[in-house]
């Protein structure tokens, strides 16, 4: 339980110097905002999306896995995903829902995001995580890999390109054709997030997601959803969500 109680300290003292995010994230919580519109989005009941956020949690071989990169994250040189965060478990959430076949995601780094994403996957046993990462040893602890946070027994359903996604992602999406989901986390500024959105939108199936790391950095994900007039779109927890129209 000392995992538990050391992020609980680690929430608590963002908490205390960012109270107008804590109280909007209380208020989400109390009305269960999040997981009505990963509802919407993906078709299943509130309660359905509220009993996958905590799989995660419950699983004590996907738990130990986390557990034992904690460690590790403790001396990086820039401060890396939050293991246990929201935003990552309404990703998570949300590909439980959907059940896709084919996932895209840019951006790796130790492999947290990853690591969840996969263990959906594995959950619903169908669908492959396709993986760009550029790599950045900043990133990373001293001798370990892009990733390295993913356990062996999740690896089976990954395929991990190491490049920049704008070499590597238009080849890769020409390649699979058409894809269910797809989650920029690589370099957030204004003109690479929009080059990604519109490099990956054509190519997300009717019904698809669009997920966007750190969506409030800048206006490229709010504009890109007026650009493709998507009528489903919020950002929760920092991530931005878009569901592409199904006509």
């Amino acid at each position: 339980m000392k995992w538990l109680l050391q992020n609980f300290r680690q929430r608590l003292l963002f908490a205390l110097r960012n109270p107008c995010y804590a109280i909007d994230s209380l208020y989400r919580e109390l009305t269960y905002a999040d997981e009505h519109f990963l509802a919407s989005i993906t078709g299943l009941s509130t309660g359905r999306i509220r009993s996958f956020l905590g799989e995660p949690a419950k699983d004590e071989e996907f738990r130990e896995c986390l557990h034992r990169a904690e460690a590790e994250f403790r001396n990086l040189e820039i401060q890396s995903a939050d293991l246990y965060a929201k935003k990552v478990l309404v990703q998570y959430a949300a590909v439980r829902a959907l059940q896709p076949e084919v996932v895209v995601e840019t951006g790796v780094a130790n492999g947290v995001s990853s690591a969840y994403l996969l263990f959906a996957l594995h959950l619903n046993r169908c669908g492959t995580l396709y993986s760009i990462e550029l790599g950045d040893a900043r990133y990373l602890p001293a001798l370990k890999s892009p990733g390295w946070v993913v356990p062996e027994w999740l690896q089976l359903r990954w395929k991990m390109l190491s490049g920049d996604s704008r070499e590597l992602l238009p080849t890769l999406l020409a390649e699979l054709g058409s894809i269910d989901i797809f989650i920029h986390d690589s370099l957030h500024t204004y003109d690479h997030m929009l080059w990604e959105f519109r490099a990956a939108f054509p190519h997300l199936r009717k019904g698809g997601l669009l997920f966007s790391d750190d969506a409030r950095w800048n206006p490229a994900f709010p504009e890109f959803v007026q650009e493709v007039r998507a009528t489903e779109a919020q950002v929760l927890r920092g991530v931005g969500f878009l569901r592409k129209s199904s006509e």
